[in-house]
């Protein structure tokens, strides 16, 4: 691993939670489910790999390798970014798409000689509970549902429309083996939300995480034959009253160019919060 006198990166120990823990905190919504991982930390090492970056202060960042490919970085210091992403392809963890500081990213793409399918900015939205309390509920609000094991196809075929349309990953490029377990076993966690008649939905999102730190929608999405008609806004405001009994906030990112969705979260009462860079490899 990297290490000089003002730098050292190396495989964060369970010693060093408690220190990864107050940092996610710092970075805010960015670091929401990097908490909720750490807070449980006894995926370590099984499929989820997180890398801490070490200063004269202790730890200064860190960066999270999860078992879907998906890796976070956290920084509380202006780190080099040469040095962080040149600590990251010395680790040779797996890891297919990102989150963090545009800087970074640049420095793993110029280092890493990479072509990436999407490199663009991602805005942060978020909603508290005192948000929600002060918004009044878009009608429909009652109709929204947990999927059902009726509802798998239209679900899977929603995650390959979301994968072309968002992130430009062709069907046949998709594991549809692995597509389906994992749908299979958000609809039997009761992670995934939609709105339609069974077997025949409309719109949907899904819980990607759920902690202390708060909850993390990912994976919005409409049928192109309703869209326009607010259906994201409604599953977004209903889940969020649900999740907030139990959690202090309610996050998401989308595209900074994405108008149409960016609009859906502002009528469902989030705000932005932050902003950081999403590259997927090609």
């Amino acid at each position: 691993m990297t290490s000089d006198l003002r730098f050292a990166a190396r495989p964060l120990d369970v010693v060093d939670v408690p220190a990864a823990l107050e940092l996610s905190l710092d970075a805010g919504v960015h670091g929401v489910y990097v908490h909720n991982v750490l807070a449980s930390h006894q995926d370590l090492g099984k499929g989820v790999e997180v890398l801490g970056f070490f200063s004269a202060d202790g730890l200064v960042g860190l960066a999270y390798f999860g078992p879907r490919g998906n890796l976070l970085v956290l920084l509380r210091a202006q780190l080099d970014p040469h040095r962080v992403a040149r600590a990251i392809l010395d680790a040779l963890w797996h890891w297919r798409i990102i989150l963090a500081s545009a800087p970074v990213v640049a420095e793993l793409v110029r280092l890493g000689g990479l072509e990436p399918l999407v490199n663009r900015e991602q805005i942060y939205y978020r909603l508290t509970r005192e948000e929600l309390q002060q918004s009044t509920p878009p009608a429909g609000v009652s109709d929204v549902r947990r999927a059902e094991k009726k509802d798998l196809e239209s679900l899977m075929d929603a995650a390959l429309h979301l994968n072309e349309s968002d992130l430009r990953v062709d069907r046949w490029r998709v594991d549809k083996g692995w597509l389906r377990r994992n749908t299979k076993t958000r609809i039997r966690e009761g992670t995934t939300y939609v709105l339609g008649p069974v077997g025949n939905p409309i719109a949907k999102l899904d819980i990607g995480s759920m902690g202390p730190a708060g909850a993390v929608i990912e994976g919005v999405y409409t049928w192109r034959r309703v869209r326009g008609q607010g259906l994201a806004g409604v599953l977004i405001s209903a889940v969020a009253a649900e999740v907030l009994e139990d959690c202090p906030q309610v996050c998401l990112h989308v595209a900074a160019s994405n108008a149409a969705a960016r609009r859906a979260y502002d009528k469902s009462g989030m705000s932005p919060h932050g902003v950081c860079q999403l590259m997927l490899r090609g």
